[in-house]
């Protein structure tokens, strides 16, 4: 008898909600929309948001993929949805105002649509283009991604559709290790290398390794570090037992990063200054580039990035998102020849980066862009063109010369977008560097505050570069302070692994006071 009810009671509530769908599907529009480019009038991927016309709080758009999957903060990024291609959704029959963009090269477009009274209707959005940086060889890309917590169909969905509604040309996803909390870790599941199963949405994906050392689970220790385009995986992925819960702490990043090198990969330090074995990797030149803003704020531009620069040590500016794709953090590198896994890191390597969430940067002096060098046999003037542009106002655009502003410049409203430009002459007196940088504390899409920074380009006197002091001092500093908390901290089981991990260090600070050798 019991039984029976239980059934019933089942049944009764089965037949409720098919009839609240039915009824829900009533009072729904069938709306098919596109996104379009608004020149060659082709089809393109987007995101999409929905609100009524008479105010701001989203409508979910229940059959298109969250562009927040994953996430769980309350963020606006909450109530984008991804468009991969001509779909068809179930919106409430009412007033409605549809906003959409691709990437961050488009315009935001908003249209008014009256739903009231429809059960079918269709809608075409066309996307314009303000940015010419995709016509001129930059490519964009994500550094470092990883998934959790999702099932394979719906990482296959989130890697497929995902990146390419948000423009990216190249995204690297990287294989990582943490006692007991990895078997949640989706894309540790995808074997190491190029994925060419998702290279046919027109974005190169590649699998690499984040190698890394902690103190305890989350604390700081050695650091972490990318190692993308590696053919096999580099053991052990996770040193010690902070993270690993195993071992000891007698292997320095150094020799994974070698590794890597050895078979053809690259190796990028993450988290900009987090962890103590970036300087010396930078010194001794083992590093190629460095992220900033991925996955964290640990530090800024000044904490890590003019320090190297200012004590002669080029450092190329680079980014991702770690979990998930939160932002639209990307780094545009400027290719030579064909796109591809390879041509993509030989840019980021060589310095020819800018890394942005909003605005597209530009960046010229005496003809030379980001990542070259200006040689002048001495003191004088130099041409500067600097061009920056963006769907979102970004307050300022700001000349860097070795780390300070020396001119900056508001964005101007244009149809659709804003732009900002300097075109100056620089008094040059000595051996320096400069770059291009938004200052600003707007937002963009997804509530994220706006940054965009290009890598330097470096000007020489007398065949001489910038090699400040003060800033060698700082960084030897930095050296020694690690090897005391090391030598403090860390699990050794022999004084050969002690020797192994200090000496890193002992190597850095000599190469620092010495940079001729001797």
């Amino acid at each position: 008898m019991r039984r029976r009810r239980v059934l019933l009671a089942v049944l009764l509530l089965s037949l409720v909600a098919l009839y609240h769908r039915a009824w829900t599907q009533e009072q729904q529009c069938r709306l098919r929309i596109t996104l379009v480019d608004s020149q060659t009038h082709k089809s393109i991927p987007g995101l999409i948001r929905c609100l009524p016309q008479s105010g701001d709080r989203s409508i979910p758009v229940t059959n298109l993929l969250a562009r927040g999957q994953g996430l769980n903060d309350k963020s606006a990024i909450q109530h984008w949805y991804v468009v991969s291609s001509p779909t068809e959704v179930l919106l409430p029959r009412q007033p409605l105002r549809l906003e959409a963009f691709s990437g961050l090269e488009t315009e935001l477009k908003t249209v008014s649509i009256d739903l009231t009274g429809q059960s079918q209707e269709s809608l075409t959005l066309p996307l314009r283009s303000f940015s010419q940086v995709s016509k001129q060889s930059w490519y964009s890309g994500n550094t470092h991604l990883h998934l959790s917590n999702l099932n394979k169909d719906q990482a296959e969905r989130y890697l497929r559709e995902i990146p390419r509604a948000d423009d990216l040309d190249v995204l690297f996803i990287s294989y990582l290790e943490r006692a007991i909390a990895d078997k949640d870790y989706i894309t540790n599941r995808y074997p190491i290398g190029d994925l060419k199963g998702f290279w046919s949405t027109g974005v190169l994906v590649n699998n690499g390794e984040e190698h890394r050392h902690n103190f305890g689970d989350q604390g700081e220790g050695f650091g972490h570090v990318m190692l993308l385009n590696i053919k096999k995986a580099i053991q052990p992925v996770s040193i010690g037992p902070g993270i690993s819960h195993r071992g000891t702490d007698g292997t320095p990043l150094q020799a994974g990063i070698e590794e890597a090198h050895r078979q053809g990969g690259v190796a990028i330090w993450c988290h900009n200054n987090w962890g103590r074995e970036d300087v010396p990797n930078f010194v001794n030149g083992k590093l190629d580039a460095q992220n900033i803003f991925d996955g964290g704020s640990h530090g800024s531009y000044e904490d890590s990035f003019y320090h190297y620069l200012n004590a002669g040590i080029r450092v190329p500016f680079s980014t991702g998102t770690d979990w998930f794709m939160y932002d639209l953090a990307r780094v545009y590198t400027k290719v030579e020849g064909t796109l591809g896994i390879k041509s993509w890191l030989d840019a980021l390597v060589a310095g020819r980066s800018f890394i942005s969430n909003g605005p597209l940067l530009r960046l010229n002096i005496e003809g030379k862009d980001v990542g070259g060098t200006v040689d002048l046999p001495s003191g004088r003037e130099v041409a500067v063109k600097a061009e920056a542009s963006g769907r979102l106002g970004f307050e300022k655009l700001q000349l860097i010369k070795n780390g300070k502003v020396v001119f900056e410049s508001e964005p101007r409203p244009k149809e659709g977008y804003f732009e900002a430009s300097l075109d100056r002459s620089v008094k040059i007196d000595e051996p320096c560097w400069l770059a291009l940088r938004v200052s600003t504390k707007a937002s963009n899409e997804f509530d994220r505050q706006l940054f965009a920074h290009t890598s330097p380009i470096y000007i020489k006197v007398g065949g001489k570069s910038i090699r400040q002091t003060d800033e060698v001092t700082y960084l030897i500093q930095q050296m020694e302070e690690a090897t005391q908390d090391i030598a403090t901290r860390a699990l050794f089981a022999s004084p050969e692994e002690r020797k192994r991990v200090l000496s890193v260090y002992e190597r850095g600070i000599r190469t620092l006071r010495n940079p001729g050798g001797s």
